[in-house]
């Protein structure tokens, strides 16, 4: 099989790659974010896509369309250091064709990637049957915080805040343009349309101890 392998981990692309190459997977290209996976798979049209989840520039899901748009054959199997329900139902929602823990052997990584291929969900049926359990929202709005990476929940905290484009660009070291995309991205992440929403969802149902405690807002969630 052609394989892209996509991780901002060099090692482990390269130890991912080596033993791929010995099962007799061909890797036609490697990359180290979402964006230059993108590239390679407009240039190699791979049978498949190893993708991890996070990255320093933000979520590995939001490319998986992108990759679909200029290889439309490529399967998608998402990497992740742990699996649940909602990171799940996020992936398979963006396009995944399957879904594999890197704490698994190489024997599942592999089985994934036949799967895949064959055109068939590459996903533990238990999760599976997790991530495709109907989320009541009312019950818990704010289920789909165990997906946001630490770049997401920095943007939260700015948006909180009440922070510009700008002044979350500038606050987080980045160009205006990626700030923008990356509120746009939580925002769709949240199911809501407007930073004033995703402000007040968390002002209505978040707590303090949700947040990664180096990145909570000032005086502005009560506690549980």
């Amino acid at each position: 099989m052609r394989l892209l392998v996509c991780d901002d981990h060099k090692v482990l692309v390269e130890a991912l790659s080596m033993i791929l190459g010995d099962f007799g997977h061909t890797i036609v290209a490697t990359a180290l974010d979402p964006d230059e996976a993108v590239v390679a798979a407009r240039e190699h049209q791979p049978e498949a896509c190893l993708l991890d989840v996070y990255f320093p520039s933000g979520n590995g899901l939001r490319a998986i369309r992108r990759i679909h748009a200029v290889s439309p054959d490529t399967k998608v199997v998402i990497l992740a250091g742990s699996i649940n329900g909602g990171l799940v139902s996020d992936a398979l929602a963006h396009g995944a064709q399957g879904f594999v823990c890197k704490a698994k052997p190489i024997g599942a990584l592999i089985d994934a990637l036949d799967i895949a291929q064959r055109g068939y969900l590459a996903v533990d049926p238990l999760v599976l049957k997790d991530a495709r359990r109907p989320r009541v929202q009312i019950e818990d709005p704010l289920w789909l915080m165990e997906t946001l990476t630490r770049r997401e929940w920095e943007v939260l905290r700015c948006i909180v805040d009440g922070l510009s484009t700008q002044r979350i660009a500038d606050q987080l070291g980045m160009h205006r343009t990626t700030a923008r995309t990356h509120v746009q991205n939580l925002l769709t992440k949240l199911g809501v349309h407007s930073r004033l929403q995703a402000a007040a969802m968390m002002a209505a149902s978040g707590s303090a101890e949700m947040w990664p405690v180096d990145i909570r807002p000032r005086g502005v969630l009560h506690t549980a």
